[in-house]
């Protein structure tokens, strides 16, 4: 009876100490899940890469107004709404205790504007963006404004299976394209005018028609090197004020111009 009772007292002592500390770990986890249930997302960083696209644009696709509630936020479904604007590619989201939301948006990136080259015999002259991953987008003149000078492309019918928001270019078709216009980016106006009109009749074929009226045959091999001829050419245009009006850039050597005549003039090569 004594052991029972000595045993009985050790216990009670145990059992003493633990509630309470049970009692303490029980109160502060529902303190924390109310704490939780209280708390507001009072504040929103928001960071676009390009600065195509505004907080403001960005808070009216996700419908938010006022303060977020912590416990009801679904990360998810914020960025599912984002991405759904076919103008941008990626979004992150993440909440930051104890107020803050911070988001990141990467716009789509317009390299050219796509066109069927039908369009001119069929009157369906729909125009959208492309960017570098040949991914096709509309075009929006409060995102894009300052992109209204990227040249126009026109596409054969085997480039894209279907000619809409979303759709995507074959990879071999776009990729000289692509490289045409990040190399030609390289070069200041004067050197080389910007590309006004795209065209790549064949498929190892591309024509380039500058905003100065020059109209620039190429391959689709070594468009930097083509691209370096053209602008000594442009550069010997000027020097001699001989304007071109076609050059073949294709050759190594002795690349082909023949130059615009001139009143009293035949046309030279």
């Amino acid at each position: 009876l004594r052991r029972g009772l000595r045993r009985l007292r050790k216990w009670a002592i145990i059992l003493l100490i633990i509630l309470p500390i049970l009692a303490g770990i029980i109160w502060a986890a529902m303190a924390a899940v109310e704490k939780a249930y209280s708390l507001s997302i009072d504040k929103i960083s928001y960071d676009a890469r390009m600065k195509l696209i505004s907080k403001e644009n960005a808070m009216r696709i996700l419908g938010i107004e006022g303060s977020i509630n912590m416990a009801s936020l679904d990360t998810s479904a914020l960025v599912k709404k984002l991405e759904s604007d076919p103008c941008i590619e990626s979004v992150h989201i993440h909440a930051e205790l104890p107020d803050t939301l911070h988001i990141e948006v990467n716009e789509r990136i317009p390299v050219v504007y796509v066109e069927q080259e039908s369009g001119t015999d069929t009157g369906n002259r729909q125009r959208f963006f492309m960017d570098p991953n040949g991914k096709l987008f509309p075009v929006v003149e409060e995102y894009h404004s300052k992109f209204n000078a990227v040249p126009v492309w026109y596409l054969q019918p085997g480039d894209v299976e279907q000619f809409a928001v979303g759709a995507t270019v074959d990879t071999d078709r776009r990729r000289p394209i692509v490289e045409l216009v990040t190399a030609a980016n390289l070069y200041s106006v004067i050197e080389i005018p910007p590309i006004k009109e795209i065209f790549r009749p064949k498929d190892w074929k591309i024509i380039a028609t500058l905003e100065s009226g020059e109209e620039v045959l190429m391959q689709v091999y070594d468009i930097k090197g083509q691209m370096e001829r053209l602008a000594m050419i442009l550069e010997h245009c000027r020097a001699t004020h001989r304007p071109a009006r076609s050059i073949n850039v294709i050759p190594r050597i002795n690349p082909t111009v023949i130059y615009a005549s001139t009143p009293g003039q035949e046309e030279q090569k």
